[in-house]
Formats: C-alpha cells, sequence, structure tokens
C-alpha cells in the first residue's frame, strides 16, 4: 500500500537524523506524527520542538488509538525492539526508514547521493540549488540542520525531484545473527540520478571487505531508471568502468577527462576559491567551507543540479550562499581568542581530509582535534587508517569510542590504543585520551591558548563537549 494511504505514523527512534527528516515530509504531506527515543537530546531536538511532534521516552509505550503505520530505524535492535515487535503483533503497516523513504522517493524522479563520505553535503547542496532556484523539490538530508533552509527535510506536491541521501547501511544489522541476508538502506529506491561521492570501504561490522563493498554498489547503480544518469567521482572510474553498467555516466574530478572538472583550488581562511570546467566553458566557484574535498563535493552536486535542469552558472552562484549543514565544517563559535569547529567525520578518509582542510584555513594557528572514535568494529578494521589520518595535527585529544547501539562492546580495540599508536607514528604529536566529555573540557578549559583553532570529530556526541565549554 502506498505509504501516502496512511494518515497517521509512529515513529520509534524518532530523534535520529533520518528519521527526523522524513518526519518533516510526511507532515508537509499532511499527515499526523509522533514518535518514541531516549530521553537524550539529539542535534534533532529544535527541528522536532519546531513541527510540535509529541515524543515518548522510551520504547515501553502502547501506540496511541488512531496509529495506522508505524516506521523503525536500524537504531535500538530494529526489527527486534519492542514497539515494532508489538506493531507486527497487533497487524500494523510496518516499514523501515528506509523502505519509508524510499515509497516516497520513487513516487518522484529522485536523486540519490550515495558513497563514502559527502553524501549529508553534496545532498543539501543540491535541494539547497534547487530551492533557490525556486523549483521547490522534495529533499530528505540526514544532518541536524541545514543554515539557509531551517530544515532538513520538505514534501513538495508541484515539483517532480526529490533529492535524498542513499545510505549503503544496512536496514537491520542484527539479521546475520538470525542468519538472515543482509539489506542496504539504499536497495529500495530507483533513483533517475544517482551521485556517488566516492567508493571506499567502511560498515565492516556488516561488509566483509571492499569488494562486498563494490558488489553492493553495483547492483545500486544497476536500479537507475531508464534514461537516468550516474554522476560519479573520476577517481572510482576504473572501478565503476568495470562495472559495466548500461546507464549513462558522468563525471566530476580533478582529470582532464572529467566531464566537469575542477582545474584550479585556492583555500584561505573564510572561503575557497576554485576555477571549474564545463565542456568549453570556465567558472570561478566561491564556497565559504573549507576543503578541496568540499569543492569536489560542489562539483558533484553542480552536476547533478545540472541534468535537473539548473544552468552551471546559477549553481555556482548558488552555491556562493551555502552554509554546510549542521556538524559538517560547522563554526560553532570563538571565545577568549580560540575559534571551535565540529564536524562528523568518522571514517580515516574522512578525518584526514577535513583536518587538511583546517590546516589550509589556518596554516599558522595551533590545530587541536579532538577525536572519538564512532563503533569498535570500524576503529578495530581501519586502525592503520585511523592513526595516518592525523598527521596533519598539531595535537590529538579523544574520549572513549563511542558505543553504537547497533553493536556490542570489544575490549580488544580502545582509544587508549589508537593514542598509542598515534603518538609512535608521530612522535612530535601531543596525544592524549581523556576518557569522558567532562574531563575532555577540562583539559580544554586549562590548556588552549588565544588563536588556537579547536576541531572536534566524529559521529558521537563529541559536539557536546562545546556545550560544557
Amino acid at each position: 500500500m502506498n505509504l501516502l494511504a496512511y494518515h497517521s505514523f509512529y515513529l520509534v527512534g524518532i530523534k535520529g537524523v533520518a528519521m527526523t527528516s522524513l518526519a518533516q515530509c510526511l507532515i508537509d504531506a499532511g499527515k499526523k506524527v509522533q514518535g518514541s527515543d531516549l530521553a537524550e537530546e539529539f542535534v534533532t531536538q529544535p527541528l522536532l520542538n519546531k513541527r510540535g511532534i509529541h515524543i515518548d521516552i522510551g520504547f515501553e509505550h502502547e501506540f496511541p488509538k488512531d496509529i495506522e503505520c508505524v516506521i523503525y530505524t536500524a537504531a535500538h535492535s530494529a526489527q527486534q525492539n519492542p514497539q515494532v515487535q508489538r506493531a507486527f503483533a497487533k497487524g500494523l503497516p510496518v516499514f523501515s526508514q528506509a523502505e519509508a523513504l524510499a515509497q516516497l522517493f520513487n513516487q518522484k524522479s529522485g536523486i540519490a547521493v550515495c558513497g563514502v563520505g559527502g553524501k549529508s553535503t553534496v545532498s543539501a547542496m543540491i535541494a539547497w540549488i534547487l530551492e533557490k532556484n525556486g523549483k521547490n523539490p522534495s529533499f530528505s538530508v540526514g544532518v541536524g540542520n541545514i543554515p539557509g533552509l531551517n530544515k532538513t527535510g520538505q514534501w513538495s506536491d508541484t515539483d517532480t525531484y526529490f533529492v535524498a541521501e542513499a545510505d549503503e547501511y544496512v536496514t537491520d544489522p542484527s539479521a546475520p545473527s538470525r542468519e538472515e541476508e543482509i539489506t542496504p538502506r539504499f536497495s529500495f529506491m530507483t533513483p533517475f540520478i544517482t551521485v556517488c561521492t566516492n567508493l571506499s570501504f567502511d560498515h565492516p561490522d556488516v561488509y566483509r571487505d571492499f569488494e562486498h563493498t563494490q558488489e553492493v554498489f553495483k547492483t545500486f547503480f544497476s536500479q537507475i531508471k531508464e534514461g537516468g544518469t550516474l554522476v560519479a567521482n573520476s577517481e572510482n572510474k576504473n572501478i565503476i568502468e568495470a562495472f559495466e553498467l548500461k546507464t549513462q555516466i558522468v563525471y566530476f574530478g580533478e582529470s582532464a577527462d572529467s566531464d566537469l572538472q575542477l582545474m584550479k583550488y585556492k583555500s584561505q581562511e573564510g572561503f575557497t576559491k576554485s576555477i571549474i570546467r564545463y565542456g568549453q566553458e570556465t567558472f570561478e566557484l566561491k564556497l565559504q567551507i573549507p576543503g578541496k574535498y568540499n569543492v569536489l563535493n560542489a562539483c558533484a552536486a553542480i552536476l547533478a543540479a545540472h541534468l535537473a535542469s539548473t544552468s552551471i552558472k546559477e549553481s555556482v552562484q548558488l552555491l556562493a550562499d551555502f552554509r554546510s549543514t549542521q556538524r559538517r565544517a560547522e563554526f560553532v563559535g570563538e571565545k577568549s581568542g580560540v575559534r571551535y569547529y565540529d564536524d562528523y567525520a568518522h571514517h580515516p578518509h574522512e578525518v584526514s581530509q577535513v583536518i587538511r582542510a583546517f590546516r589550509e584555513w589556518f596554516p599558522e594557528r595551533r590545530l587541536v582535534i579532538a577525536f572519538q572514535s564512532h563503533t569498535f568494529s570500524r576503529t578495530k578494521a581501519l586502525f592503520n587508517e585511523f592513526v595516518e589520518s592525523f598527521a596533519e595535527a598539531d595535537e590529538v585529544i579523544m574520549i572513549d569510542i563511542f558505543a553504537s547501539a547497533r553493536e556490542q562492546a570489544d575490549p580488544s580495540i580502545t582509544s587508549d590504543l589508537l593514542c598509542t599508536a598515534i603518538n609512535q607514528r608521530f612522535p612530535h604529536i601531543s596525544v592524549q585520551n581523556f576518557h569522558t566529555l567532562q574531563k575532555l573540557a577540562e583539559y580544554l578549559k586549562q590548556s588552549l591558548n588565544p588563536h588556537d583553532v579547536v576541531l572536534t570529530l566524529g559521529a558521537g556526541d563529541i559536539y557536546k563537549v562545546h556545550e560544557l565549554l
């Protein structure tokens, strides 16, 4: 049954960024939305409060009598969650967040953004371009907020496009323990345009190796609708060509054979200025966010928007006002001459890129990186890559690994081990683990000097240290 045929929805784990963006889409479609989650405050709280959404604390509550449909997230035990189990027992229609999003997405000309790193930023950039260009698109972006749009989800009856993150993670990470096949979250989507930011190995808790990851992406690319297009990073050209896809492929990147080429790049505090080429024309692209990786993110977004009938020139002009998203190179504030930033980077590739971006912005300042690794399995599988990713920091301070609700603790891998390895590899970098947010905040209060730059990194709750400061 079409998701929009139901009127009253209950979202289990509603505070998650993907669930909150979906909730906004449903409300825009005229639906009643409520849900449940943990008591702790998430980055999505202001958006949920703004929409007046009632949230039950915990997962033991009975459903209100008028609930017609239940949607759950991969977190909080997925299908094994007590409320989800109760919904099955009552015979209520039950969807994973991925299935529900795809139900909306597939009704439109979908623009899906996948890849390891950059999904949220590129999705937000495309939504920004289309919205500011007056197209009124539907979109769903898994972040706390998009400044300037002041929402992360939107449903539109008037426009044909739906921009969404396409996540390669799975709907139920516990499936293998029941000898069931894993289901990638993006597998329900049939896009018209698919953007792939980057292909690399991630989620070792559900994927065996890079080859397994490639298989999953190849299958997803094959789901592009007839007449559609894959927009891909030219760094991954050899991999994608080996997939022997039948769909049209266009590339962005630094290589001369890219359809949209990054030719020149300059970074200084407060902005990046680049020259990009499309066909025989060149354009100056100025962004308020740091890093070559963000310029490449912009190239991906510009190319996708061009396929959605927005000129390269218009997109370049509109992105000059784009101020990123919450927890993506976000400027938190300045105090006593110290500048504070926050970023969601949690894969070694992302960590190294964002550190390099801030080193370019602040070459003369001391760069203090406060890092919280996300999941034991990722830290263990990519340990050596994590060590190398901190090469350009002046100081690295950590708290304990964020224990995701989707996996068991693993005492064989710790932040202490990571600190020791970084110190051995880069003896000139000061490295310490402070275990808790409180102790980290106390250290920062005592040790920082005017002109220092502090950058918090991680997909857990390390951003909360800014509140303590």
